[in-house]
């Protein structure tokens, strides 16, 4: 039996309530862990606050791990990347083959974005049952 690939990320609980919580973690970038970064300007260091879901109550400010699957990566760069690309492209292309006039073949490529992702945030719910991080206590 194969197991299951994991995203780990340190964090601290911002907020708990009932079976969620929000949790402060630090997201870095490749860059940041690279001795150079003190002469680099690409290096990103960042906080986000991740919406949890957990089994035990945890109160402010204690250390946990957020973990989540790492085939749920790909599935997001899907629905927040890839398909509007193709879609833009699909648009762009049968526009200009059916009109032969380009600014209106770039302006309803751009204009199918708004659609999508309007429907996207109509089912934002699904989305954020999808692609969820449960929480374990810090093993540090």
């Amino acid at each position: 039996m194969s197991e299951k690939k994991q995203i780990e990320h340190q964090g601290i609980v911002e907020q708990a309530n009932g079976g969620r919580a929000t949790v402060r973690i630090l997201s870095q970038s490749a860059c940041a862990s690279c001795h150079a970064k003190g002469v680099c300007t690409a290096a990103d260091l960042q906080e986000k606050l991740i919406d949890a879901s957990c089994d035990r109550p945890f109160k402010h400010g204690d250390r946990v791990t957020l973990v989540g699957e790492s085939k749920l990566g790909l599935q997001a760069a899907w629905w927040a990347y890839i398909l509007p690309l193709f879609l833009i492209l699909a648009t762009l292309i049968t526009t200009f083959t059916l009109t032969n006039n380009e600014n209106m073949a770039g302006l309803l490529a751009l204009g199918i974005l708004i659609p999508y992702f309007l429907i996207i945030r109509l089912f934002n719910n699904k989305f954020f049952k999808t692609f969820s991080f449960t929480i374990k206590p810090s093993t540090e």
